[in-house]
Parts: C-alpha cells; structure tokens; sequence
C-alpha cells in the first residue's frame, strides 16, 4: 500500500459515518473531480452556495468526495477547503429577504386584521350604546307600565269600592222604598177607617137626629 493510500485509509476511518451537508464557499468556479486532486479530471464548475452532501473526506489531500444535493447522480471530489457549514453570505441573504418577505406580509396581516378587530370593536361599541340606550328606554317605560298598572290596581279597588257603596245605597233605597209604600198603604187603610168612621157617625147622626127633634117637641 502505498503512503498516499494509506493517509486516504486512515482519513476515511476519521470521517463520521453519516453524510454531511456542506456549501460550495464564495469562491467563484469550484472544480468538481473525479478523484481527489488536481491531475483528475474536471466533471463541473460548482457555483458559490451549491448545496453538497459530504461522503468522506482525504485529510492528507484536503479534498472530500461530495454528491450534489439536487443531483443526487452527480458524485465527485472538491477542495474541503471551499466547503462551509452554513449557507454563504449571498444565500442567507436570500433567505433573509425571503424571511423579510414573509415576515412583511405577515405584518400586513396583522395589520389588516387590527383594523378589521378595530373596525368591529367601534361597531361593538355602538351597539353597545345603543344597547344600553335601549335598555334605558325599556326601563323606563317598564316603570312607566308599573306605575299603570299600580294605577289600575288601586283604580280597580276604587271601582270595587264604589260598586259596594252603591249596592249599599240601592238596598237602603230598596228598604226606604218599602217603607214609604207600606206608610202609604198604612196611610189609605187609616183614611179608610177614618172615612167609615165618618160615614157611619154621619148614619148614626142620621138615625139619632131625628129622635132627638121629637124629643125636643114632646118636650116643648
């Protein structure tokens, strides 16, 4: 075995097992090779911010053998030197704006939803006014029907009052009525007998009055 396979052997037993995800750094035109070093050949330029899954890496040659994330067909070796564990700075820009983006409409949203809840807080609060100002209304007249219906009350036990005093009155009228028609009939039966009194006194007169002329001659 050769010194070259050997460092290559020991690199790869240092490498973690799972691959990594790096990005091509801002370098412009990263040669993607064949093997690792420059005698292979050339399979592509890499663009600054390419996206690579990292399967193993020469430490002696300081090249690691990548695949591209959106090729997952693609496989070859890059200088590790231009790899970076974060996106570069043009892309996480980007990604900034977009976030911005997204973070502006979102605000927009909101704000449209505020004033939206601000519209419907100030209807609310209308009719909660007019609400309360209905309220006061049917309060009022309720108190108004109560007070009615008070009047009603005490209107009606007068009424009830009055019906009782009047049937007293018409059964006192009814009484006096009776009386007066029996004073009349006590009346007649007294001018009656006062009558015949009379008529007979008058007869007995009649019958007397002559007797006592012609005593009043016999005596003469």
């Amino acid at each position: 075995m050769t010194a070259r396979g050997l460092v290559l052997l020991l690199g790869l037993l240092a490498l973690a097992a799972h691959a990594q995800t790096r990005y091509v750094s801002d370098k412009l035109g990263v040669e993607l090779r064949r093997g690792p070093s420059t005698e292979y050949l050339i399979l592509r330029n890499l663009e600054a911010g390419t996206a690579l899954e990292v399967l193993e890496q020469d430490a002696g040659a300081g090249y690691s053998r990548v695949r591209l994330a959106a090729d997952r067909g693609v496989e070859g070796w890059i200088l590790t030197r231009f790899l970076t564990t974060e996106p570069i700075a043009r892309e996480r820009l980007a990604v900034a704006e977009r976030s911005l983006t997204s973070a502006q409409a979102k605000v927009g949203d909101l704000e449209r939803k505020v004033t939206d809840l601000s519209a419907e807080l100030a209807t609310t609060r209308t009719d909660l006014d007019q609400t309360r100002t209905t309220h006061g209304a049917v309060s009022k007249e309720l108190e108004e029907i109560r007070t009615a219906a008070a009047n009603v009350v005490e209107i009606r036990d007068q009424n009830q009052s009055m019906r009782q005093r009047l049937a007293q009155r018409e059964d006192e009228v009814r009484k006096l009525t009776l009386e007066n028609e029996t004073l009349r009939s006590r009346d007649k039966q007294n001018w009656f007998l006062v009558g015949g009194g009379v008529l007979l006194a008058g007869v007995v007169i009649g019958l007397v009055a002559p007797s006592l002329r012609r005593r009043r001659r016999s005596d003469w």
